[in-house]
């Protein structure tokens, strides 16, 4: 059969691939309390299960550049993905808490090498109204997240243990790598050759630059909120309010459906909020959002899944205002910011939660995230009040 070339099914294939990312990645805000009752493990043990993800992340990010220009981008999408759908399927034949480990950290490979391949398609293929695509690509991540906890409860349903969840979910791989097989992939070589380059560069020069430092702790700490606040929504839900399986997979599917929303709304009228500002509103409105729902009566819980329709907004728009703060060397800062955002999913989202979780309980655990988002609404307040004024800069 002849390939599809045609640039809109490259465009539908990596909207495709974000939307599974999305769906997979997300099952944890509802499996998580689900794996400490079956292995009988503590919040600062299934920190560690979801540190070994995030390290097997960092891996294929620090490697990708090598072994896309050594294999091309769809074989490294190709063995990612059967990285991935081995490792979703092993779960469901292992008992034991350190096979569980090893099987995270190489999901976590699987997966991430999916999200990169979805990166640099989105990278390739949106070469018309970027700003808009981007968003639009991240709001399929939201769909993922709303679709997640559904699908669980789907599963559950049918009698299954949340192994399935993860082992079914192989499916949704096997529906993108049919649809890959069918698309001509862009080259790579130009694009490998400017990214050598710019390695070249010394980073310590460029983290010189006050503000490169500004936006890696900018993106370290909403990383850490983002994720850290659904990751840990079903331990909460489950520990402190009591809540059925049933009802966690709601309230996780209502974060998901308001960040979805709220993804989408910026897309709107960020243009005409400003970049920064923006942030702004929307980190404020995370933590009093968190401070609602965690001080406030039981059935106050919806203003934590409310935190998710102010989250959605603030990657993409960090982002941009850091495209449109730096000129030279980008693809270095990103690389840069985007490592942090693992640091911050590693420490702050997962390892340091989890051991509040056990040494003081989970509530006060869950409301550390209030000092993250006022600590993150000072870096934003700063670079907003003494950095305005340098806008597109070169970094040497």
């Amino acid at each position: 059969m002849k390939k599809i070339t045609n640039h809109k099914v490259l465009v539908v294939l990596t909207f495709s691939i974000m939307l599974v990312f999305g769906i997979i990645v997300n099952l944890k805000g509802q499996i998580n309390p689900l794996i400490q009752e079956d292995y009988g493990i503590n919040n600062t043990k299934l920190g560690l299960v979801l540190t070994l993800f995030s390290i097997g992340g960092i891996m294929v990010s620090l490697l990708s550049g090598e072994l896309i220009k050594k294999f091309n981008l769809k074989k490294f999408f190709l063995g990612g993905a059967l990285i991935a759908i081995i490792s979703l399927i092993t779960l469901s034949y292992i008992n034991n808490y350190y096979l569980l480990m090893i099987m995270m950290g190489f999901m976590g490979i699987g997966i991430s090498a999916i999200n990169v391949v979805a990166n640099s398609l989105a990278s390739r293929v949106f070469v018309r109204n970027r700003g808009r695509m981007m968003n639009l690509f991240h709001l399929f991540f939201g769909v993922g997240g709303y679709l997640a906890p559904l699908y669980a409860n789907r599963v559950f349903s049918l009698g299954f243990e949340w192994e399935a969840t993860y082992s079914f979910s192989i499916i949704f791989i096997f529906y993108i790598v049919l649809f890959a097989s069918f698309c001509k992939f862009p080259k790579e070589e130009r694009i490998l050759e400017q990214e050598d380059k710019q390695r070249e560069v010394n980073v310590w020069n460029i983290l010189k630059d006050t503000r490169v430092i500004i936006f890696v702790l900018m993106f370290l700490i909403n990383v850490g909120v983002e994720i850290g606040s659904v990751s840990w929504l079903g331990v909460y839900l489950d520990t402190v309010q009591e809540r059925s399986k049933v009802e966690i997979g709601f309230y996780i599917s209502l974060y998901f459906g308001l960040f979805t929303l709220g993804r989408f709304l910026a897309s709107f009228i960020v243009e005409k909020v400003g970049y920064l500002k923006m942030v702004l509103i929307c980190v404020l409105g995370s933590a009093i959002s968190i401070f609602l729902g965690v001080v406030g009566p039981n059935y106050f819980v919806f203003f934590l899944s409310l935190t998710g329709f102010f989250a959605a907004a603030n990657f993409p728009t960090i982002q941009a205002a850091m495209f449109e703060t730096f000129e030279d060397n980008i693809s270095v800062i990103i690389g840069l910011t985007l490592a942090a955002g693992e640091v911050g999913n590693i420490f702050l989202a997962n390892l340091l939660i989890g051991f509040i979780n056990d040494l003081l309980g989970v509530k006060i655990g869950y409301s550390i995230m209030i000092f993250y988002l006022l600590l993150l609404a000072g870096l934003v307040f700063y670079l907003k009040t003494v950095h305005t004024d340098k806008k597109v800069t070169r970094v040497n």
